[in-house]
């Protein structure tokens, strides 16, 4: 009852709960519908499922050039709201440029999703989308709806899974990109809408000169930022766009399903820390409280959470893969037991990489990034140069990705103790 009462007294605890709880009951419906896509698709399908959803994180994440992640920043909700619009605007800007590259070269993309035309055209829509959401998403947890972020990501996880079910089921129609789009639409529509009712979102206040003067005050977030998510979200996909060129869609789809199972903890429990931590820390920076206890008690909460099922999936992976998604997934089980051990590391990282943004050591960030690129890449091609193996390959990737998010933790963790010290 003790716990309980302070759980309740502090309003810290309650908001990661609040969006864990969404998460929790997305990522339920997820893992319940996987068993199901696994049999209705194959491999080399869900291999290019990954590759379009690869390119439109890489682009999309990027596509406001990370104004979205200054929005929780300002005092003044007239700035936040300005950050807002600057960011919309943005997007569109970029989402006009990939359309023209698309279009440009045309026919590499084709040779590279395998003849998929359809594809290649939905990227600009899945860029707007996930752009504009992320947007939103921010501007939503600076006003701290979180139990409508919550909903919402209920509602995106069960449309995606139920459309890609259907589609494949009942009209024998490959809709893992459809229902990705569409789940994605109706999460937009619905935060939109919650806004508008809330009138959180006031044009009038807006002028030309408050979003230059904030594009100014918060350069560098494009200066830095952007190019280090850039960097970020290159390396992580790597093995995506790597394991489908250099061996073939099917180990991609292996590789991207093992990925999706593994980073249900990652969804659930760290992005939810992470977005109430970032809100939280924020908030105490600016008014110069240090926030080295509050990061230091978040990672090691963090890394006693994930102690379970790191031991599960170590032992038991190709049994549990095998069992859950059918024999035909039995090699994704194989490279569970090794990506384990990055996505564990990842899992713990999270309140460090948005301390980097806190602390303004985007500069930093972007060069750690920019070294991590280059060995991820090395090391994804030295597997197959050497050695012809994808399991080489992954192994590699996986070392040099623990080190460098060791790095990250530990230059976070030593600038903190010296501002508290």
């Amino acid at each position: 009852m003790k716990i309980l009462q302070n759980i309740k007294n502090n309003t810290y605890i309650l908001h990661i709960i609040t969006l864990m709880s969404g998460t929790l009951i997305a990522q339920i419906v997820t893992l319940a519908f996987i068993p199901i896509i696994t049999r209705l698709y194959t491999p080399s399908e869900f291999g290019l499922y990954s590759l379009f959803l690869s390119i439109v994180s890489v682009l999309g994440l990027i596509s406001s050039w990370k104004y979205d992640q200054a929005i929780m920043l300002p005092k003044s909700d007239k700035d936040a709201q300005a950050l807002l619009f600057l960011s919309l605007i943005i997007t569109f800007a970029m989402v006009f440029f990939v359309s023209l590259v698309l279009i440009i070269f045309h026919n590499f993309f084709i040779n590279y999703f395998h003849g998929n035309t359809l594809l290649i055209w939905l990227i600009p829509i899945g860029i707007t989308l996930l752009g504009t959401l992320q947007i939103f998403n921010a501007y939503s947890s600076r006003k701290q709806f979180y139990r409508q972020l919550a909903t919402i990501k209920i509602t995106n996880s069960f449309t995606i899974s139920s459309v890609q079910s259907i589609s494949k089921y009942f009209l024998q129609f490959n809709g893992l990109v459809f229902g990705k789009l569409i789940a994605d639409t109706l999460s937009l529509l619905l935060l939109l809408r919650f806004h508008i009712l809330k009138n959180t979102l006031q044009l009038k206040v807006v002028s030309k000169k408050r979003i230059l003067v904030n594009a100014k005050k918060h350069n560098h977030f494009p200066k830095y930022q952007s190019f280090t998510v850039f960097l970020n979200a290159t390396s992580q996909n790597l093995p995506v766009f790597l394991l489908a060129s250099l061996y073939s869609p099917e180990i991609a789809g292996y590789y991207a399903l093992t990925m999706r199972v593994l980073q249900v903890p990652s969804s659930m429990i760290g992005s939810s820390t992470r977005t109430v931590y970032y809100q939280k820390a924020s908030k105490m920076y600016a008014n110069g409280e240090n926030i080295f206890n509050l990061y230091k008690k978040t990672t090691l909460a963090l890394l006693k959470i994930f102690i379970i099922p790191f031991t599960i999936i170590l032992f038991f992976g190709e049994d549990l893969f095998s069992f859950i998604f059918g024999n035909k997934w039995l090699t994704a089980g194989t490279i569970s037991q090794i990506l384990i051990f990055w996505t564990f590391i990842g899992f713990i990282n999270s309140p460090s990489v948005m301390t980097y943004s806190i602390l303004k050591l985007q500069k930093v960030q972007m060069k750690v990034e920019f070294i991590s690129v280059f060995l991820r890449f090395s090391t994804l091609y030295a597997g197959y140069y050497f050695f012809n193996s994808y399991i080489y390959s992954i192994t590699l990737f996986v070392t040099t990705s623990i080190l460098t998010n060791i790095f990250i933790i530990m230059y976070v963790y030593l600038k903190l103790s010296k501002e508290k010290s």
